[in-house]
């Protein structure tokens, strides 16, 4: 809400405010969409030499005064430099700002500004300010202004008497909230230009990666670009998309989320199969008629292909809360497993459209799991410490294997082999036998809480990743009661806040890293070296996975 200590009226802007605010900005629909998302990628590595050598804090600093600096040199293109200092007290602190400009607010809320002539030709230069393209790109290059004004130390010492004495920025939520919507858009933020999505046909190296916020991405690995274009950016779940995995030579995902939904995307044509979204009265696949819905609830597998679907509420109830934590899938036969969050696996055909087995032994969240389709084994880690193994002709839990004394997190399983290690939240993992049922090796990781694993289980390696950023490369090939030192081989700095996915490919020597502050990168395995930045996502991502 706008402050209750302001001194002029909130600014109300009607349709015909938005419309003129609009067509002051119809230039932007003649720039190229392609090469202005590539930009916008590209500065990301913007290096600016004038910046070297200073601490953080000089750094932000001096990009705040360049920022500043902008709205100086906007008043000035109309004679009305004089303006400036009454321009950073209403809180319009750069270009990014003056964009936002309208009529009506310098009429509301610059009483100084008097005359009808320079306000019309403040706000006309304000609308034209981002034809220049160091101005447009600036918070690519440089960062959110109004993020660094908070982060840095001479900014906060800078506002706190003009804050205080001053009466700066009060305002500010009058120049943004009014425009949000439309400088936020959901094209804005998730548009996939037309030649970028078209250009699927060219490429065959792929990094996927799901978030917090449902969708799924696609990028090409293209060599010798830093910041690939994403191809694909689809919503797939109204809640975290917890899960998914891909054929890769059909380009088709299975997805899982916690708002209780399967769905088969096909990447290529970008068509999403709502494969199943549970009726929460009787925890069945809505794909056919059931009786303890209300009777105009009527959900046919036809009415899956249709192009819209309606929305029937039903009764609430304890399956309400169900939600999907994890998936194995055979995209080609249309077998999927899925763990939930009450610690059963469900077993489900794409073919029949329907379950077939629930595997019932843990007591928690199943956090992962793996399949092997072939010879029937499911073998999954969950909250309530234990990995299990499941017979899937029997559908019965066949072996239970202990040795975690906290919730398990992660899982990687090696079938040729018949081994599988796992992590929980302790400073240690574990290596399996899974043709003898037992402990191999316990291994302990000091301040290293892994949060996801890969095996390479042919050559004895394994890596790992955690809240610290870290991805640590270990050497399995030890003998029981060594020291950590003796396992532990390298660690990789992905600069991340936590990371929370990983995918290896031991045989190219590169892996992907997701992390809890939005970021997908590429690293080379060895050298630890910055491969590529995926840029796109705006929320805590949640899986990612790359072709092989």
């Amino acid at each position: 809400m706008p402050p209750i200590d302001s001194k002029t009226p909130a600014v109300e802007l009607n349709d015909e405010d938005k419309v003129k605010w609009k067509n002051g900005l119809a230039w932007e629909k003649s720039l190229d969409e392609q090469r202005e998302h590539q930009l916008i990628r590209e500065g990301l590595f913007w290096h600016d030499e004038q910046l070297d050598g200073l601490s953080d804090d000089d750094r932000m600093w001096e990009i705040i005064k360049m920022s500043f600096l902008q709205v100086a040199t906007i008043l000035d293109s109309v004679g009305l430099v004089h303006y400036f200092e009454y321009f950073l007290e209403r809180g319009i602190l750069g270009a990014k700002h003056m964009r936002l400009l309208t009529l009506k607010y310098v009429q509301t809320k610059m009483p100084e500004i008097e005359d009808p002539k320079e306000q019309s030709d403040i706000v006309e230069a304000a609308a034209n300010s981002m034809m220049d393209e160091e101005m447009r790109l600036f918070e690519a290059r440089y960062g959110d202004i109004d993020r660094l004004v908070l982060d840095c130390q001479h900014a906060r010492r800078f506002l706190s008497e003009k804050l205080l004495h001053d009466d700066w920025m009060i305002d500010q939520y009058d120049l943004t909230a009014p425009l949000h919507l439309e400088a936020s858009s959901h094209h804005t933020k998730w548009s996939v230009p037309k030649v970028d999505y078209e250009s699927f046909g060219h490429y065959a190296d792929w990094v996927a990666a799901t978030g917090c916020d449902g969708f799924l991405f696609l990028w090409p690995v293209i060599e010798g670009n830093r910041v690939p274009p994403v191809v694909r950016c689809k919503k797939l779940h109204n809640a975290p998309c917890a899960d998914f995995v891909v054929d890769w030579q059909h380009m088709e995902a299975v997805t899982c989320g916690i708002d209780n939904k399967v769905n088969l995307y096909r990447i290529k044509e970008a068509w999403v199969l709502d494969v199943l979204n549970l009726c929460c009265c009787c925890n069945r696949p809505c794909l056919e008629l059931s009786l303890c819905c209300f009777a105009q609830a009527f959900c046919s597998w036809e009415s899956l292909f249709s192009t819209w679907k309606e929305t029937i509420e039903f009764k609430r109830d304890k399956h309400d809360n169900q939600g999907f934590l994890c998936v194995a899938a055979d995209v080609g036969t249309g077998r999927v497993a899925l763990g939930t969050n009450f610690g059963w696996i469900k077993i489900l055909d794409f073919q029949t459209k329907e379950f077939v087995s629930s595997l019932i032994g843990h007591q928690d969240h199943c956090k992962a799991l793996a399949v092997d389709w072939e010879k029937n084994l499911v073998v999954s880690c969950s909250w309530d410490s234990y990995v299990h193994l499941y017979d899937l002709r029997s559908a019965k839990l066949a072996h239970r294997l202990t040795g975690h004394n906290s919730n398990c997190y992660a899982l990687d399983v090696d079938f040729e082999s018949m081994v599988a290690v796992s992590s929980a939240n302790e400073y240690r993992f574990m290596l399996w036998d899974l043709r003898e049922r037992k402990l191999l090796q316990s291994y302990e990781s000091p301040g290293h809480n892994v949060n996801c694993m890969s095996l390479d289980a042919e050559n004895g390696k394994l890596a790992t990743a955690s809240d610290d950023g870290l991805v640590k490369i270990w050497n399995l090939h030890t003998e029981a009661g060594e020291e950590w030192e003796t396992s532990w081989e390298n660690s990789l700095d992905c600069k991340h806040n936590m990371t929370v996915a990983m995918d290896v490919d031991w045989q190219l020597g590169r892996l992907v890293t997701a992390s809890w502050d939005y970021n997908v990168d590429m690293w080379n395995l060895t050298t630890g070296e910055h491969l590529h930045h995926f840029f796109k996502p705006r929320r805590c991502m949640t899986q990612v996975r790359m072709s092989k």
